[in-house]
């Protein structure tokens, strides 16, 4: 049985999120098709850039979103 296997598989499959049947189908069919395995490189090079940015919010949207947060919860009381 032939099993098609997407780029959303695959890229859950970078993150661990399949389970072990679905992890087998996907690691046969690269195996089979290296279109599939270079995509799943190119997955796994952009997670592991994506895990290098550090990044956070500007103090004065923190300052808006905590003033905004107080004046919701005077409003509701």
């Amino acid at each position: 049985m032939t099993q098609n296997i997407t780029q959303e598989q695959l890229i859950l499959l970078a993150y661990g999120e399949l389970n072990a049947e679905e992890r087998k189908m996907a690691e046969d069919a690269m195996n089979a098709n290296p279109d599939l395995w270079n995509f799943y490189q190119s997955v796994l090079q952009s997670k592991q850039l994506l895990n290098t940015i550090k990044e956070e919010p500007h103090p004065t949207s923190v300052a808006i979103i905590s003033e905004h947060s107080h004046d919701s919860h005077t409003e509701a009381v």
